[in-house]
């Protein structure tokens, strides 16, 4: 465990880095990121197996085909984007010499999950890439679940650091601080911006001390995720969507943001051979290994609370908590209709994070649509229609709804797996995240989470930054001169 004296210490340090680092150009900050990304990728049979003794995730295709390499492609991207500035969103206006851009913010701490080791890591995550792009140190606090991977990374960062000559309090890592240190950290005058990704609880005290002392904070904390169903979707392909939908629960044993929690349709014969197509297929899939005995308490704690406020149990264990040894539970599959959730929305709307999905049945269009409009804010929303038109007018009353209550909605597909892309967002109304405008994922408009905007007026062009000088030396980024996007 890290004292407050060893977080101070990193404090200081970082914010010496910074200044530093407000003088090195954006191609530099590029050159350690490219890389880190090249030493990590040299340690990458390493990294899997430190990874998989870690959390239990599989090492194929998980760990080693899809994580791994989405870690590597979000640094590049981050570098790219450093490299390319666009995200600056540098303005001019000629005549009247006033002149704006997005700067870094300071240094930033990283409070990450422990279900991406890689993608979401300590000092290997999308906060972590974007936070070095935007010209930010980097305090990092390793998820106790992921310390030897988290080690390995920030070994190879301090040596990426020393070949590109960056200061070496560019990145720091932290093993473990106390839940008070955290939100004294998180509000100290010094840092310039938190990065978190985890729990509802952890996360909602964190938002709280950073904002009552004027700090920045970006928080995911998860979601509901609904998944609607119309009833020419599931007539269509009902048993395909049940498919879909146990996969896009049971998947590393439900351990996502974006798993689905609730699952909205109409209570008519197709519906009820849907219930049936599903009770099988998680049944089928039995007990899973979750990351650890935190989780394990949580999730069971979760789908006690749902049956307790009167969600019943369709497939799974029957009893109220875990088994005493190991960190195995079922996919479980529990249901209620909407009027009940309609009366008791307080009880029923409440995420458990693993392996477990509630399923809502309506008695008509009308019904999931009051029940739809009661679901807290998402990261993700899916919507299921026929592929012959048929569900297009319910389409057009349930999808502004979802549109309300989520940062991507999603057609025809389960809301788990996103493309690490420019467009993408992922992020969403208040509980899932906060701000609702910016997104944890899609360089380079990531970057702005940790950057501010600042105006110069009247400057001499000796005093400006790069990017706001009439002749850059690095290169032409879009820039809004005189009312014009150009690269001129």
């Amino acid at each position: 465990m890290s004292g407050w004296a060893d977080v101070d210490a990193a404090l200081d340090a970082a914010g010496t880095a910074f200044r530093e680092l407000a003088h090195v150009p954006d191609e530099r900050r590029a050159d350690f990121l490219e890389r880190y990304a090249a030493r990590l990728e040299t340690r990458a049979d390493e990294l899997v197996a430190a990874a998989h003794a870690e959390t239990g995730l599989a090492v194929k295709p998980r760990l080693a085909d899809v994580e791994l390499p989405r870690m590597l492609d979000q640094i590049r991207q981050a570098a790219a984007a450093a490299r390319e500035g666009t995200w600056r969103m540098a303005m001019i206006d000629t005549a009247r010499n006033i002149r704006s851009a997005a700067l870094g913010l300071g240094p930033v701490v990283v409070l990450p999950p422990g279900n991406f080791p890689f993608a979401y890591g300590a000092v290997t995550g999308g906060d972590f890439a974007a936070a070095i792009a935007a010209g930010n140190p980097v305090i990092a606090k390793a998820h106790p679940g992921c310390p030897t991977v988290s080690l390995i990374a920030a070994r190879e960062a301090h040596d990426a650091l020393r070949e590109t000559g960056l200061p070496p309090a560019t990145v720091q890592l932290l093993h473990g601080i106390t839940p008070a240190d955290g939100e004294r950290l998180v509000a100290d005058a010094r840092v310039g911006a938190t990065g978190f990704t985890g729990g509802h609880e952890a996360g909602k005290k964190l938002f709280s001390a950073a904002t009552a002392a004027g700090r920045v904070i970006w928080v995911e904390m998860g979601s509901l995720n609904p998944v609607v169903i119309l009833p020419g979707a599931i007539a269509e392909r009902g048993i395909a969507i049940a498919d879909e939908l146990t996969a896009s629960v049971t998947g590393s044993a439900g351990q996502f943001c974006t798993k689905p929690g609730l699952a909205f349709f109409v209570d008519d014969a197709a519906g009820q051979a849907f219930v049936e197509a599903l009770r099988g297929k998680f049944a089928a899939v039995g007990e899973q290994v979750l990351l650890g005995p935190p989780g394990l308490a949580r999730l069971a704690a979760g789908v006690a609370r749902l049956r307790s406020a009167g969600a019943r149990l369709v497939a799974g264990s029957a009893g109220d908590a875990p088994a005493p040894t190991g960190c195995r539970h079922p996919a479980t599959l529990l249901e209620v209709s909407a009027a009940e959730l309609i009366a008791h929305p307080d009880g029923l709307l409440v995420e458990a994070f693993g392996n477990a999905t509630l399923l809502v049945r309506a008695t008509s269009l009308d019904e999931l649509a009051r029940a739809v409009a009661l679901v807290p804010g998402a990261l993700g929303a899916s919507l299921y229609l026929a592929k012959d038109g048929r569900d297009d007018a319910p389409a057009a009353t349930v999808q502004p709804l979802l549109e309300a209550r989520t940062g991507r909605i999603i057609e025809n597909r389960m809301p788990t797996g996103l493309a690490v892309t420019p467009p993408m967002q992922h992020g969403g109304p208040w509980p899932s995240a906060a701000p609702p405008f910016f997104s944890a994922v899609g360089l380079p408009w990531s970057i702005l989470r940790f950057a501010r905007r600042l105006c110069f007026d009247g400057f001499s062009a000796a005093r400006l930054p790069d990017c706001l000088r009439d002749e850059p030396s690095a290169g032409r980024p879009w820039r809004f001169i005189d009312h014009a996007w150009t690269r001129g």
